[in-house]
């Protein structure tokens, strides 16, 4: 009835972008389709967080930059595009802080633009 209507997306169309899903407590990222359910980490049986596709997942062994990608995440901030309103009356984007000693005070200037904070389990390592 409907030959070739692209208004029906298709299944695979659906799984085409992936979106990180970190789990904090065994420091891994899986990759996965957009879901409006939560998501459980198949090697903990932890909460997974998705996360914006701008995350870049630090190695397993780097507990410095997991503990700022908790602490980001604990204020609302989910790795999306942040912006700094400019003199002209535009915006910018803004790059995450690269160290924990950073994060106090990006958390503070950018607190508006969090979304409402998330319940995540506390790091186990």
């Amino acid at each position: 009835m409907y030959k070739n209507h692209n208004a029906f997306p298709k299944a695979k169309q659906a799984q085409r972008h992936l979106f990180p899903h970190a789990c904090f407590a065994c420091r891994k990222v899986f990759r996965k389709p957009f879901a409006t359910q939560g998501r459980i980490c198949p090697q903990c049986s932890g909460a997974l967080i998705a996360l914006g596709r701008k995350f870049h997942a630090p190695k397993s062994t780097d507990s410095a930059q997991w503990k700022k990608a908790h602490v980001l995440v604990e204020h609302g901030f989910f790795f999306e595009s942040v912006y700094r309103a400019t003199e002209l009356g535009g915006t910018v984007a803004v790059p995450y802080p690269r160290t924990l000693a950073e994060v106090p005070a990006f958390v503070a200037e950018f607190k508006g633009q969090a979304r409402p904070a998330q319940p995540v389990r506390p790091s186990e390592r």
